[in-house]
């Protein structure tokens, strides 16, 4: 058809009273191509499928996807229901109660591929929560795990809902991308939020596969356990999720924040004070069998606060409740380690609830209103109880305002004798728990508390005086019948006993030079031990600094020397917890699996107030999920990643350039995972890229006291030693590689991949 019948067509379907929109879409873009003068792109629709697959590769990707597409709609809930899907053919129904899309929202949004919407606004309208879902890719999701999407969604201001039927095999045919149409409605019975059906699923889904889609939105998830507070305050009221599956119209519960997180802590600790000021105190324990209280708070007397005040009465407390769940971070189940992990890191502590209202900055990470940190560094107390082992609770109702008040800035309350008798009880409550926790794991409860243990050189002392009482009596032993052995028999249980005494001569001398290494290494752990307890007690002191300095930032906002010192103070912050959570690590010395992903972002968290003080970028790009490293120590982990991060600060420094680094990670095949990490510094000269890796090797020069900042990032020359010995020690391999455009310097790791049977059957 040539193109002056296009145009008369195109008339025709115009003057029509029906529109036929696609038509006239159809005849448009055919006249388009008559164009002489330029060209246009155009889009084969069945790339949406190509896309799909592309940019989802994993259907647990794909579900987490969704889910946090809900959680920058500010959605508080979200329900996703498998519905017979033990094989191919179900359904997926996920429901949130966000804040729902217009009609606008809806085609110029979901309808409309690579918007800018994200990156032009990075933050959720409602609760500013810092949107987590990657940009276009929700509708990609929908398309990867089913063949038809019913979307629903409804905004509180909008008298009926929208709703759109998108079958995906359309978008099979060959055809332009524009010209395939999809039916939009109304709906008056809708709920406000969104509700996708995606339905004739692609794959089945193993409860495995279900409990993995939960784990990879663990960061997204604040636990909250105390539904009795009648409401959450202002502010975001939190993000919780639920996967239920379906079967014969029967829902089964199976991931949630009470099963995969709750439910993994070692206690729950609770307690009340009656209208009479007598406190209570409860301990239930699944794991330990421990079913104890309520029953009247008697605390130990060899527990005492970091408070000056010893408090007894608690008659300002009536009313008062709490609930506390434990947790101890290395005794947790390998197939819920992480997710706890993830949730404890954001949203540990207690938090204080007034008339039902949070009341801030109780439970936030810098506080400590219960004096855990100081306990625990101090270390009369000897079980786990940081703030980072609890997710709790209390609740105060106090409606005059008679013992409990906010302060004039309603940052805190007055701390008064109620608010002291609040802390008293909660603290004391709490170790209450955590004692009987430790009677019941055999731990050792008090610095004072005698140890039971034997000695190792008692033991080796035990064992060969026994071994020798044996052999004595083998030897002094006659033949059948009480008769002398023969003599050939004799000298061969002489040699034989011989023998038996030499081995015990070398097994005690090896056992000697084992006790001198050992004595050794006790001198480094009593290092690391002080080193943890003098960044505990620094940590403290530094709260208080930081606390103080909020408080002046408030008074003078454009003070532009309270604001470096608020960033210096958060950077030592971070490496007081780099060191303290790298001392606890190195004494667990488990093998375990981890995950890449994990790994680095724990890493990329304690460096984050460094790059920002050395005004240095760093970058994070990781390609795929599960990518499980070979049974490791993680704290050898931590030691390579942060070994490389000073070298390439230093590199930078030497520069004098505006540092940029950068991490790649993925795959490299289907037994091997790699780590990039690249910088713009000075780079590594040819005449030593072969020597970097040889101890105490290096390019930098010893600092002394009064040295500057540039002259103290530097090393001993045993960093890059230390780290080719736990690669290949693990059976991987690290070496220079070609730096990416940009970057001057490129070290890559290669290592092992984890088994099947290596990895926990609950992280399949």
């Amino acid at each position: 058809m040539d193109i002056v019948d296009l145009k008369k067509n195109l008339a025709l379907a115009l003057s029509e009273n029906d529109v036929d929109f696609k038509k006239i879409l159809s005849l448009a873009n055919e006249i388009s191509k008559h164009d002489t003068e330029s060209v246009r792109f155009s889009v084969d629709a069945s790339h949406i499928s190509r896309l799909g697959h592309e940019l989802v590769s994993k259907q647990e990707t794909a579900v987490a996807e969704l889910i946090k597409n809900a959680y920058d709609a500010d959605a508080e809930y979200v329900k996703a229901v498998f519905k017979q899907t033990s094989k191919a053919g179900g359904e997926l129904k996920i429901t949130d109660n966000g804040l729902g899309m217009s009609r606008d929202e809806l085609i110029n949004g979901f309808m409309r591929i690579s918007t800018r919407s994200k990156s032009e606004n990075p933050r959720s309208p409602k609760y500013t929560r810092q949107r987590a879902g990657r940009k276009g890719i929700g509708r990609f999701s929908a398309q990867r795990l089913g063949m038809r999407l019913q979307l629903t969604t409804r905004r509180l201001e909008d008298t009926y809902g929208i709703c759109i039927d998108i079958d995906w095999n359309k978008f099979e045919e060959v055809g332009d991308l524009i010209l395939v149409s999809n039916n939009i409605t109304t709906d008056s019975a809708a709920e406000i939020g969104t509700t996708l059906r995606i339905s004739n699923l692609k794959d089945s889904w193993s409860n495995a596969q279900i409990q993995r889609a939960y784990r990879f939105i663990s960061d997204l998830l604040q636990p909250t356990p105390l539904q009795f507070a009648p409401k959450k305050g202002e502010g975001d009221p939190g993000f919780t999720v639920e996967f239920f599956e379906e079967i014969d119209g029967h829902e089964t519960l199976i991931a949630s924040e009470r099963q995969n997180i709750l439910d993994n802590a070692h206690a729950l600790i609770s307690g009340y004070v009656d209208h009479d000021g007598v406190p209570y105190f409860s301990i239930h324990s699944k794991r330990y069998k421990i079913e104890d209280g309520p029953e009247q708070l008697i605390s130990d007397a060899r527990v005492k606060t970091v408070f000056e005040a010893e408090i007894k009465d608690y008659s300002h407390l009536a009313g008062v409740s709490f609930q506390a769940f434990y947790f101890i971070e290395d005794d947790l189940p390998p197939g819920s380690r992480n997710i706890v992990r993830n949730v404890l890191r954001k949203n540990s502590g207690v938090r204080i609830y007034r008339n039902g209202f949070r009341v801030l900055p109780y439970g936030e990470p810098q506080d400590d209103w219960l004096g855990l940190q100081r306990s625990s560094a101090l270390r009369q107390l000897l079980p786990p109880h940081a703030n980072s082992n609890f997710i709790g609770f209390v609740q105060i109702t106090d409606l005059a305002g008679e013992h409990f008040e906010e302060t004039a800035s309603r940052e805190g309350l007055i701390e008064n004798q109620s608010f002291s008798q609040l802390q008293d009880y909660i603290y004391k409550s709490l170790m209450n728990g955590i004692i009987k926790i430790a009677h019941a794991r055999g731990k050792k409860i008090f610095a004072t508390d005698p140890s039971a243990k034997k000695t190792t050189v008692e033991r080796v002392d035990e064992i060969t005086s026994k071994i020798s009482t044996y052999v004595e009596k083998i030897n002094s032993s006659a033949s059948n019948n009480g008769l002398p052995r023969p003599a050939v028999e004799q000298a061969k249980l002489d040699e034989d006993v011989t023998e038996i005494f030499e081995n015990i001569e070398l097994l005690e001398h090896d056992t000697k030079i084992l006790l001198e290494e050992l004595g050794m290494l006790r001198v480094l752990a009593s290092l690391g031990l002080t080193i943890g307890e003098f960044t505990h007690e620094t940590r403290h002191v530094l709260s208080a600094l930081s606390a103080g300095i909020f408080r002046l930032s408030k008074s003078h906002p454009e003070a532009e020397k309270i604001k470096t010192l608020q960033t210096n103070i958060e950077s030592l912050q971070a490496y007081m917890r780099y060191f303290d959570k790298a001392v606890t690590q190195n004494s667990q010395r488990n093998l375990e699996v981890h995950e890449l992903r994990d790994l680095i972002g724990d890493f990329q968290q304690v460096v984050e107030s460094a790059i920002k003080r050395q005004f240095v970028s760093l970058t994070v790009e990781i390609s795929g999920y599960e990518l499980f490293v070979k049974p490791s120590h993680k704290s050898e982990w931590a030691s390579i990643f942060f070994n490389l991060f000073t070298n390439s600060l230093k590199a930078i420094n030497r520069a004098k350039t505006i540092g940029d680094i950068r991490i790649v990670a993925g795959e490299v095949d289907e037994t091997k995972l790699f780590v990039e990490f690249s910088d713009n510094g000075d780079g590594i000269a040819e005449e030593n890229k072969s020597k970097v890796f040889d101890a105490f090797f290096t390019t930098s020069t010893p600092a002394d006291a009064l040295a500057d900042d540039e002259v103290h990032i530097t090393g001993s020359g045993l960093g890059l030693k230390i780290i080719r010995d736990i690669i290949e020690n693990g059976g991987g391999d690290i070496y220079i590689s070609e730096p990416p455009k940009g970057y001057s310097t490129c070290i890559r790791i290669e290592f092992p991949r984890a088994e099947e049977e290596e990895i926990p059957d609950e992280l399949r």
